[in-house]
């Protein structure tokens, strides 16, 4: 079909000009001639643009020219809490050698792959949802529980090559987690307007780090048991935060809020 649209043109009766009289119009049911002529369409006795009917029923087809709504993103937040938190308890209660547990040995598959590969996910998916602060740190302790891992495993032949002058190992484990405690306490200085639960889950890994790091230096087991009962405050407050984020009145009867800190930025 075809129809030679000149007349409209010669009269100077523009598509702005259509669209603004057929809004004035009293709305009609049915369009029964419909032609084109080039660019132009023309529905009934009104001309259009190929250009604006492309963009009024464009659709997702066509995400150049029709926008596309923003998608409904998950939070990955809680998946970071809650596998840093059940490595950092584990990890936790055979340093504080409850139950008179020495050996560590058991934490390795999930800091590798739990604690590892899954927070280190966790943290980039924060990645499109702007959360610069929980990529930083779900990303760096996901990197942490994979170099733990591979540190405390024998195929990576970390401790074995330490065997001939252990003092140098605990020097150097002590240097690795000393440089945890700084990382620790700069992400602990990005939470005093946060949450108490985030809050105290870092306060607490910080006195952790620093505790696993003197008595890794000096060799007392004392302090390093000490640091074990801290990482378990740690987790504690770290599960705290993960129900919390999780749990609302559409799927728990018993939610929980989080407390802002001071000078927190609410909405």
């Amino acid at each position: 079909m075809s129809i030679n649209s000149s007349q409209d043109l010669e009269k100077g009766i523009n598509d702005t000009e259509n669209i603004e009289n057929s809004q004035k119009a009293p709305y009609q049911h049915h369009v029964h001639n419909v032609s084109i002529d080039g660019d132009l369409v023309r529905l009934g006795n009104q001309t259009y643009k190929r250009s604006e009917l492309l963009n009024a029923f464009a659709g997702d087809f066509n995400p150049g020219i029709h926008p596309r709504p923003s998608p409904s993103l998950a939070n990955p937040v809680p998946l970071g809490l809650a596998s840093f938190s059940f490595c950092c308890l584990v990890l936790s209660l055979c340093n504080a050698q409850v139950r008179g547990v020495t050996n560590n040995k058991v934490i390795v598959g999930a800091s590798l792959f739990y604690g590892g590969f899954i927070e280190l996910v966790a943290g980039l998916l924060c990645y499109p949802i702007g959360n610069t602060y929980g990529m930083t740190v779900f990303g760096a302790f996901g990197g942490f529980w994979i170099s733990y891992g591979c540190i405390i495993t024998d195929q990576f032949n970390v401790v074995s090559s330490y065997a001939d002058d252990p003092t140098m190992f605990n020097s150097a484990m002590g240097f690795f987690l000393a440089g945890w405690a700084v990382f620790t306490f700069l992400m602990l200085m990005c939470t005093l307007k946060s949450t108490w639960g985030l809050f105290l889950l870092l306060f607490f890994l910080e006195i952790t780090f620093l505790l696993l790091t003197i008595g890794t230096f000096t060799g007392t087991e004392n302090v390093s048991i000490a640091g074990g009962y801290f990482g378990i405050l740690s987790s504690v407050c770290g599960w705290y935060s993960l129900y919390s984020g999780v749990a609302d009145d559409s799927n728990s009867y018993i939610p929980i809020k989080a407390y802002f800190m001071p000078n927190a930025p609410t909405v």
